[in-house]
């Protein structure tokens, strides 16, 4: 028995923390339940709200049963009478039966309807004498108009808030006065026509009862159709789901029609005079807009098929939330558009307005509790459901909306209500509209913002011969196509919270596009965006002649001098590019550029002074390529560092020594350049023999190896016979002999190598002994 009411209570809590069991109680014991927690939850609530009213209610009585506000008497010129003295202020008794007196009297109201009618012409720039005499001539028409005074910024933020304040305070005190209204039904003072309610509701309840049974009927009727829709839905993928739902949701409508068709024949018919009455007409078309949103959000929750839902909702929570909204959506719908005039016909129009109220803040506070209660539940389906998307933008945005929804829905439930007190009359269509433009926006923004991501997560792909052409073109590609993407997605996010401002009417975008500010705005704007682009495509464009110009895989012999100048020119390039596009974006935009290139002359100046050694480092560098001094890979010492010239920029050089090591080397630390790639180089080569062993044999043997390697590939490279130095030291081993190879820059080293390697072996087959220490 405890685990049955354990798993009643799972089914009907709002927590979100429990699941339906199999064995769930029957639904009138759910809902029996779930009221019954509801109610414990939102006491504090209802106290408070009980407590506010109570608190209030005197202020709207007051408000009610208070006289029209006091009225100034205005001043009127009797000429037989002295002027009176200035009288103190009178209260709004006084001042209403002073208006009485001046009313009643002819001479007073004649003198005061004469004032009102001076008051209501436009103002002359003369005055008039006090004899009567002729008005001052006016001022001259082409005088400057006086400046428009400059308002302060506090000032208009102190004014905007004063008006916000003060459309607060009415409508608070418009629900006050309508609450306030209620109390008549309280003290006895409306009169309640229960002739009329009687002959109503009997006629009506008829109606109500005929109209759900003829649903009732049509409904079991047409589950047939709607189960054979279901069984065509199967296991489709939810593009055909979506189709199958739409079917299914046609034939609900088409079953609302029938019962519609149904209901007002049987009103006319039992009417009698071929007229439907004012009562059972409004009931009728609440039924119909009521069934018609009932059925939609079936169609979306589908907890009734489930072979036709959308999204992965539990079929218990898709009950829950389909029982819920469907009972304040009538509660809502019926309260407004049949109670309401019911009310208004029986009672009385105040109290009628107060009903209203009451009905729309009790749906309000039943939909606020509902959502803050389920906020976990719904919060953790929401994540679930952005888990497939990859974008980083649409998925924060999704995240944070997820994470705050039940903030997004109750502070949309508080615009509306607020709407709906301070324009009662098109609130309706504005939250529509508003609400539709709002979605469209945000859909068609997540469309385009998808569409984006597709286009850019695969990448940009070149053909083969373009690749093979500018090897580097495709990386440059994914470096740029992405961060324009960038910015278009940042374009439309500003555009769509524009859209969404817009339809609600916080900002009038419409009429400041339309304004010279606005359309100088946007022009300067698109303007700096082109600069931008044609920078980023000049850029490109050079980077990428330069590239075609160094490829290899072309069959252009491209030497090392070609090598540092394009690399050179391509730095100092982007260097000006970057420069002159910054300029002009910053002149498009209204920055006046005049003073910054006047400022980068002192700035530069200041540099100059201040950093010596930059300034020193690049005119070093200009004059070490004027003596081309070095080359990309060239091989070089510079500043006690040997290795291969990697990268040359204008103030410092990259080398890469033997051990793979990078190193920057700022041309001001550069004193000297060695290079090793001018014209020629020579492999010297020092053999070390003993002295046992015969100097001419040895040097046989050397000239043999010198032979062998010019029958190799290396011979290519030698430019000059070998250069046989002779003895060159003596040490406590042996004798040192040296030889030099005269062979191109840069192969000393390969062929120096190759050329020990080659002694070794000559020595070796001739028995020559080498000095050991």
């Amino acid at each position: 028995m405890a685990a049955s009411r354990d798993a009643a209570r799972g089914t009907g809590g709002l927590t979100g923390r429990c699941r339906v069991p199999a064995c769930a109680p029957p639904p009138f014991r759910q809902d029996r339940r779930l009221i019954r927690s509801m109610m414990m939850r939102t006491m504090p609530v209802l106290r408070f709200l009980v407590l506010l009213f109570t608190l209030v209610l005197p202020v709207m009585a007051e408000a009610q049963t208070a006289p029209a506000p006091a009225i100034p008497t205005p001043k009127i010129v009797v000429p037989t009478q002295p002027a009176a003295p200035e009288a103190a202020p009178v209260t709004s008794p006084e001042a209403a039966k002073a208006l009485a007196d001046i009313l009643k009297d002819d001479t007073a109201r004649a003198a005061l309807i004469g004032e009102l009618e001076r008051l209501a012409q436009p103002a002359t720039t003369g005055e008039a004498t006090a004899n009567g005499g002729e008005a001052a001539p006016p001022a001259d028409a082409t005088a400057a108009e006086p400046a428009t005074p400059v308002v302060p910024l506090a000032r208009e933020i102190g004014s905007v808030t004063q008006d916000l304040s003060r459309q607060v305070v009415d409508v608070v005190l418009k629900i006050g006065r309508g609450l306030g209204n209620l109390t008549r039904l309280v003290d006895g003072s409306a009169a309640i026509n229960w002739e009329g309610v009687r002959e109503q509701g009997v006629s009506l309840v008829i109606l109500v009862v005929f109209a759900f049974a003829t649903l009732t009927i049509a409904r079991f009727i047409a589950r047939w159709p709607l189960g054979a829709v279901e069984r065509a839905a199967g296991d489709k993928p939810w593009t055909r789901r979506i189709l199958w739902s739409g079917l299914a949701l046609f034939i609900d409508w088409a079953v609302i029609g029938l019962a519609w068709f149904v209901t007002s024949a049987y009103a006319i018919a039992a009417s009698g005079g071929g007229r439907i009455d004012l009562m059972q007409s409004l009931f009728i078309d609440a039924f119909v807009v009521i069934e018609f949103l009932k059925s939609c959000l079936a169609a979306v929750l589908q907890y009734r098929r489930p072979a036709l839902k959308v999204f992965d909702l539990d079929p218990a929570t898709a009950r829950f939330w389909y029982l819920w909204l469907s009972r304040l959506i009538g509660f809502l719908g019926y309260g407004v558009l049949v109670a309401h005039p019911l009310v208004n016909q029986a009672i009385g129009f105040s109290v009628g307005i107060g009903f209203r109220l009451a009905v729309v803040l009790i749906t309000l506070v039943g939909a606020t509790v509902l959502v803050t209660l389920k906020r976990d539940e719904v919060r953790a389906g929401l994540y679930r459901l952005i888990e497939p998307v990859k974008s980083s933008v649409p998925r924060t945005a999704l995240a944070l909306l997820a994470h705050s929804w039940h903030i997004v829905v109750i502070v949309y439930l508080a615009v509306a209500f607020v709407l709906w007190v301070s324009r009662p009359f098109d609130a309706v269509d504005y939250m529509a509209w508003a609400t539709v433009e709002t979605v469209l926006a945000i859909a068609l923004g997540g469309l385009a913002d998808g569409l984006i991501s597709h286009a850019i997560s695969g990448g940009v792909r070149l053909p083969a011969d373009v690749k093979k052409t500018l090897p580097l073109l495709e990386a440059r590609l994914n470096m740029m196509v992405p961060m324009i993407f960038r910015a278009v997605r940042i374009v439309l996010v500003v555009v769509v919270v524009a859209v969404v401002l817009q339809s609600w009417g916080v900002v009038d975008l419409i009429a400041w596009f339309q304004s010279d500010g606005g359309t100088d705005a946007v022009g300067r704007i698109l303007s700096a965006a082109i600069i931008v682009l044609i920078a980023g495509g000049i850029w490109l464009a050079a980077s990428s002649w330069v590239e075609y110009r160094l490829n290899p895989s072309l069959g252009r012999i491209t030497n090392a001098r070609t090598r540092t100048l394009l690399s050179l020119f391509r730095n100092a390039f982007s260097i000006v590019l970057i420069i002159i596009a910054a300029m002009l974006t910053l002149s498009q935009l209204g920055v006046d550029i005049a003073p910054l290139i006047a400022g980068a002359g002192v700035v530069g100046l200041a540099v100059g002074f201040g950093s010596q050694k930059l300034v020193q480092d690049i005119i070093t560098g200009a004059f070490i390529q004027f003596e081309n001094a070095m080359n990309e890979g060239d091989t070089v010492t510079v500043a006690g560092l040997t290795g291969t010239v990697d990268r040359l920029t204008i103030r410092s050089v990259g080398i890469r020594d033997g051990d793979g090591v990078y190193h920057i080397i700022p041309f001001s630390s550069v004193t000297s350049v060695s290079n090793a790639m001018r014209g020629f180089a020579f492999a010297s080569s020092t053999i070390s023999v003993s002295y046992a062993t015969d100097l001419e044999v040895a040097k046989s043997a050397m000239r043999e190896a010198f032979d062998r390697l010019m029958d190799g590939p290396r011979g290519a490279v030698i430019l000059e016979p070998l250069e046989m130095q002779g003895l060159v030291s003596f040490s406590a081993a042996g004798v040192a002999v040296k030889v030099r190879i005269k062979t191109l820059p840069g192969e000393q080293g390969a062929t120096g190598r190759l050329y020990n390697e080659l002694v070794k072996q000559v020595f070796d087959e001739r028995g020559i002994q080498f000095s050991f220490p």
